[in-house]
């Protein structure tokens, strides 16, 4: 399809600053990243979607981010749009009329948001997308319009309000769910898999089965991973010491949380208070200066962070 830029599902272990030939639409399987989008941050983790259209610089200050997967889509529009438009076109074989191009567009290109909840329907779009433009058969192309047709009008719903993660959960997904909710105000706890099962009142090999499904990951790695989140924005925002950083995020060491820090972040948690602390002048110029990544440079990052599909 010649629409189609790249896709594909990913380990994205770096994002520098870039720009896109077209739009992006990434659903988050597993992660906790911290990506910036025209110099705003916006916390990406599992279960979101994330967009950007083509004049929006997007990346990420970090060395590299947590181990993560994602389902990703990098598609033209009508034009490069290399400057901000309140409307833009799609594609004539999207089949979208001048007023469903405007209605979508102007979702899209007024939102403040660009890492949203994402619904059941994305969820399973986006992996179906991806896996039909990974097919061979006669039909492929129909077949993967008509699910990125979709992709896109649930993702202006969701911007727009008028798709919720609606999912009902059975009793044991609740009470893990309500768990989760709570980790972030007692990561400073010295939880382990007995402790977390038991407060949900669930056996360790349901509770991992529900965390899989609600987080895409391990309790243990859900842990680690909200645990690095705040480490990481108390380093940013404050000036709190490093060794009382580790302890207010559940660690009996600085030494041991600047290990797991460096193994999250490919930095220590002093470089990473200096480097991270905001953009610089300079920074925010070179943000604002880049210049498109070509199709062939992105179509060479979809092929070294690809995740062949199982």
């Amino acid at each position: 399809m010649k629409e189609i830029i790249s896709y594909g599902r990913f380990h994205c272990a770096e994002l520098l600053p870039h720009k896109n030939q077209g739009m992006e639409i990434t659903y988050i399987d597993k992660g906790m990243m911290e990506w910036m989008v025209e110099g705003k941050p916006e916390k990406v983790e599992g279960g979101t979607v994330f967009f950007t259209l083509p004049w929006q610089v997007h990346g990420s200050l970090h060395p590299n981010e947590p181990d993560n997967t994602l389902w990703h889509v990098l598609f033209h529009l009508e034009n490069d749009y290399p400057t901000p438009r309140d409307t833009f076109r799609f594609p004539k074989t999207f089949g979208f009329s001048p007023a469903e191009m405007k209605i979508l567009s102007t979702a899209f290109a007024s939102s403040n948001r660009h890492c949203l909840r994402a619904t059941p329907a994305m969820r399973e779009l986006m992996p179906s997308l991806v896996g039909e433009l990974q097919s061979t058969h006669e039909l492929r192309d129909a077949q993967a319009i008509t699910l990125l047709r979709a992709v896109i009008v649930e993702l202006k719903r969701i911007i727009s309000g008028d798709a919720v993660d609606a999912e009902t959960h059975t009793t044991s997904e609740r009470r893990v769910q309500s768990l989760i909710d709570s980790l972030s105000s007692s990561i400073d706890q010295q939880w382990t898999l007995e402790s977390m099962a038991g407060q949900c009142g669930i056996k360790r090999t349901q509770l991992n089965k529900v965390f899989q499904k609600l987080t895409g990951g391990t309790p243990m790695e859900y842990l680690w991973r909200i645990r690095m989140e705040r480490a990481k924005t108390l380093l940013r925002e404050t000036d709190v010491k490093i060794i009382d950083i580790a302890f207010e995020c559940g660690y009996g060491s600085s030494q041991y949380f600047s290990n797991s820090f460096k193994q999250a972040t490919g930095a220590t948690p002093s470089a990473y208070r200096k480097r991270c602390s905001g953009l610089s002048p300079a920074e925010s110029r070179n943000w604002k200066n880049i210049q498109f990544r070509s199709e062939e440079e992105e179509r060479l990052r979809a092929k070294v962070f690809s995740i062949e599909k199982k």
